[in-house]
């Protein structure tokens, strides 16, 4: 079936905020189930001009809709619609956050504290094929020190596969809000508003923590 009655409506775009409609319209589309979960959404261009918007609204929106638990965005490859299970656990924890009651330095701490024994039990059930995609990721990562965004998704892609690894769905579970949460900071890294640059800094010690403990699943 096609999408495009989804996007009729051009002129709501000029009532309210072109980027805030883009969202809603996105979530309309995804909640509509002409796409079921594992599905993927039409190509950035397809997209972008069903709503009339531009390439970087549009990317940005679909970021903040992954953040929200709704898709998984895929590099090189696109959006897929995801199953609807974790937005009952992200959504409340989304809430906070908009109000100002969940900070960055909480989403960090939370981290700091849940990712160390997320790598402990990956360790015991790690596979060599999940080794050799962490360490490219943690490379990813000490490389991109610089490139907010590009850290941040180095960042996402390395404690998702680690929280896979330990083979458990609960875990997985508790770490996908925490990381699409601190994915939607990523305009303000971008924009460097209340956000300086050494933000990003004292992970770089808690990445070489990290690190160390993907070199003990390497000898063991």
């Amino acid at each position: 079936m096609g999408t495009n009655h989804l996007f009729h409506d051009r002129e709501g775009m000029l009532r309210g905020n072109i980027f805030d409609v883009t969202v809603e319209r996105l979530r309309t589309f995804i909640d509509s189930g002409i796409l079921s979960a594992g599905d993927k959404l039409p190509s950035e261009r397809e997209l972008g001009e069903q709503l009339g918007v531009s390439r970087s609204i549009l990317r940005e929106a679909l970021r903040v809709v992954e953040s929200q638990g709704l898709i998984t965005m895929v590099q090189g490859k696109g959006a897929y619609i995801r199953k609807p299970g974790l937005r009952t656990v992200i959504e409340p924890v989304q809430r906070l956050m908009r109000d100002g009651s969940i900070t960055l330095g909480n989403l960090m701490q939370a981290r700091a504290i849940i990712e160390p024994e997320v790598a402990k039990v990956a360790s015991l059930n790690v596979t060599e094929a999940q080794i050799v995609k962490l360490e490219q990721d943690c490379r990813d990562m000490v490389k991109f020190l610089d490139f907010p965004e590009k850290y941040l998704q180095a960042d996402k892609r390395f404690h998702s596969r680690l929280a896979e690894a330990t083979g458990n769905p609960v875990l997985v579970i508790m770490m996908w809000p925490l990381l699409n949460l601190f994915a939607g900071f990523v305009p303000c890294f971008m924009s460097g508003q209340g956000l300086p640059s050494e933000s990003l800094q004292p992970t770089g010690s808690y990445l070489m923590r990290l690190k160390t403990v993907i070199r003990r699943m390497l000898k063991n």
